[in-house]
């Protein structure tokens, strides 16, 4: 009697232990998959960062680089990011880009720089990992003019880097979304990528061709521990499942100025070069109520 009762409980146990683990799965499942992925019905995104751009708040943005730099010396840029050159006007932020002559002197050197820019960033207000940056803007095409949508993440140097947009100056009809990611030298403090250590660097983008040139745009970028998606008015314009971030980014918009050399010069005619935001939003995925 005493063993049929085992055997009996011992089958019984097994049932539930096999239905336990089986709804585990599921729930694992459930929960990976709506979360991971932007189709999910039981998620939503959840405002955590806006601005309308009615004023510069220079509590939340700064223009300069965190780290006290006002142009990026490693790509030979030749502007100088000057505080008067980003500024709000009838609820746009305004980025412009001048051709005058300027002596730069930061933390990494000093010259004379044949322009003046503008940029914005938030390493002190606003971090994020993981969710969707949206911003609406617009600027025009010119030869050697570079504007820009990024995130990097708080350490130095900054990779992973995504690019949300890049507008190199080289052809009207084309644009650049970019992700870079890897470890620069050893004991980079950006952490580990698939268990390695050793200096490494990986790059992947997708040209994206179109009508551009001085017209708004609907720009975003969506972070989910499974994947990355670039968006361009709500369509998907790249998509990368490696090297995806996991660390607080913050982001950046600016306009760079670069001779890249060859039949890619820079236009010298004189004008200002205006990048025009509208709005800047950044959503987290919460659990719909």
């Amino acid at each position: 009697m005493k063993k049929y009762w085992q055997q009996k409980f011992a089958k019984q146990a097994s049932s539930v232990r096999i239905l336990i683990f089986g709804l585990i799965i599921i729930c694992l499942q459930s929960f990976s998959c709506s979360f991971t992925t932007e189709e999910n019905l039981n998620y939503e995104w959840k405002l955590t960062f806006e601005d309308h751009f009615d004023s510069l708040d220079r509590s939340k943005w700064l223009t300069s680089f965190d780290w006290g730099n006002r142009t990026i010396w490693s790509n030979k840029e030749l502007q100088w990011y000057k505080d008067e050159n980003v500024f709000s006007e009838n609820g746009v932020l305004k980025i412009v880009t001048k051709m005058e002559s300027v002596y730069g002197k930061d933390t990494e050197g000093e010259k004379q720089f044949e322009f003046t820019s503008g940029m914005i960033n938030t390493p002190r207000s606003f971090k994020q990992a993981y969710g969707k940056w949206e911003m609406k803007v617009k600027f025009p095409f010119r030869e050697g003019f570079w504007p820009a949508f990024w995130l990097i993440p708080e350490q130095r140097p900054g990779l992973p880097e995504i690019d949300i947009f890049e507008y190199f100056g080289f052809k009207e009809n084309e644009i650049t979304c970019n992700q870079h990611w890897g470890i620069d030298f050893p004991n980079f403090p950006g952490g580990d990528y698939e268990g390695k250590s050793e200096p490494f660097y990986y790059r992947k983008s997708k040209v994206v061709e179109g009508d551009f040139s001085d017209r708004w745009m609907v720009w975003s970028f969506e972070c989910y521990p499974d994947k990355m998606l670039w968006k361009l008015d709500g369509n998907v314009v790249f998509e990368s499942k490696e090297g995806i971030p996991t660390a607080p980014m913050y982001l950046i918009a600016n306009v760079a100025v670069k001779d890249w050399g060859g039949e890619y010069s820079v236009d010298y005619s004189g004008s200002p070069y205006v990048m025009e935001i509208d709005y800047v939003r950044v959503y987290k995925m919460v659990p719909k109520n």
